[in-house]
């Protein structure tokens, strides 16, 4: 009996060995996650618009190699899977991204335009005031500045640099409804001066 339980732990023990040896870690799976984490990092649109969503992919490729290096083949074929998911994700997420990015730019471009010829008007105006409290240099100045602000901006989008765009975009939309609110005080107040 007992050459028989040796015998059956005898083979039991090789299946084993046999089997574990024949254990294979998924490299075509692995390096497809790895070429497209490679391809997300060098994706501007990816880096620019959805940084959350690479660092997830780059922090799924750590794991599959972790996993990888411990011989756990089926977790890294599954993080192989999630990561070429992920970083597919990221270069989505960037080009829609960079849509979105274009059309603020645009609209932030256009409605300060529009605000340059409303405190044109309203500058023009204010200067038939009789008695107005204003700053005419001082505002002339800031005007003159939010408008170089403004053209920066259009030369930001211009040069597809939306984001520097944007920001400038509504620093002279905030600066151009900051003068308007001024004028239209000024003017407010020298009225009710009569």
């Amino acid at each position: 009996m007992k050459r028989h339980s040796l015998r059956i732990t005898g083979t039991l023990l090789l299946s084993l060995v046999v089997l574990f040896s024949c254990a294979k870690p998924p490299t075509a799976e692995m390096e497809a996650a790895k070429a497209a984490v490679a391809k997300a990092q060098a994706d501007t649109n990816a880096n620019l618009y959805a940084p959350d969503t690479l660092k997830r992919a780059t922090d799924s490729l750590a794991k599959m190699n972790t996993e990888a290096e411990a011989k756990r083949y089926d977790n890294a074929k599954a993080l192989a899977q999630e990561t070429i998911k992920l970083a597919d994700q990221a270069i989505a997420e960037g080009n829609a991204g960079l849509e979105r990015a274009k059309d603020e730019a645009a609209g932030l471009i256009a409605s300060g335009k529009s605000l340059v010829l409303e405190v044109t008007n309203a500058l023009n105006g204010a200067k038939k005031v009789a008695r107005i409290k204003l700053n005419f240099t001082q505002v002339t100045a800031q005007f003159n500045e939010a408008k170089t602000t403004l053209a920066a901006a259009e030369k930001d989008q211009s040069s597809g640099n939306y984001k520097n765009a944007i920001e400038k975009g509504k620093a002279a939309r905030t600066a151009l409804s900051d003068i308007l609110s001024t004028i239209s005080s000024a003017v407010q107040a020298a009225s009710k001066k009569k």
